[in-house]
């Protein structure tokens, strides 16, 4: 009699189960928009049951949180690694944002419906505003520490900067082509760089001018 081959289908871990959902829902996203991120859309994407979704997901808040946090992380990532051993701050810039946009060149449709998320996934609005704080403070510090600005000042620079990186994208958005990323990543260097260097600049002038403290006898 002819032995039965056992057929072994190998096992999905939990965490690798995750990330597929997760990959699914980017592609809705990017590709349908965040409002059609379901749980029964997700599930159909992935071929398994509801049921087996709400095991790893409340619901689809959570779905976009955890993506939203996945992909911002992979931004911050790939900019840290671009910057790091660069010397002076300069050339620092020139590469972070060449990272940054290179980022978004690979990732601009799925960023988009990201930013969006936040008018139909609370948790979303709340940690895109943890996450501006968390770099207002990181590159508020560096500018001051590089330039001399003082801190506040610096902090306030960097959160307009921060959100001339939305105006830069909104720009790209209604262009998508490869010149205009080009040209929008030189514009904006050249405004950062000539910018803060002018914050420094006063901030130096200004303490020039002030009156010496007088020493007691």
């Amino acid at each position: 009699m002819a032995a039965t081959a056992t057929v072994r289908t190998a096992r999905v871990s939990s965490r690798d189960r995750r990330e597929q959902y997760l990959d699914a829902a980017a592609r809705i996203a990017a590709d349908q928009g965040v409002a059609m991120v379901t749980m029964e859309a997700v599930a159909a994407a992935v071929g398994v049951n509801k049921a087996l979704l709400y095991r790893q997901f409340d619901n689809r808040g959570e779905i976009l949180l955890e993506l939203f946090d996945r992909e911002m992380g992979a931004l911050d990532r790939k900019v840290e690694q671009a910057t790091e051993g660069i010397c002076g701050f300069e050339p620092k810039v020139r590469a972070w944002a060449q990272a940054w946009f290179d980022h978004l060149a690979e990732r601009a449709a799925l960023f988009n419906r990201l930013m969006e998320a936040r008018t139909i996934a609370p948790d979303v609005a709340v940690r895109h505003r943890e996450r501006l704080r968390r770099l207002e403070r990181t590159y508020g510090d560096w500018y001051a520490e590089e330039l001399g600005i003082p801190v506040e000042e610096a902090r306030d620079a960097a959160r307009v900067l921060l959100a001339g990186l939305g105006g830069a994208l909104d720009r790209w958005r209604t262009a998508p082509s490869r010149a205009t990323r080009n040209r929008l990543e030189r514009t904006y260097v050249e405004l950062m760089l000539a910018g803060l260097q002018a914050l420094g600049d006063s901030s130096r002038v200004s303490s020039a001018k002030q009156p010496a403290r007088a020493t007691r006898p």
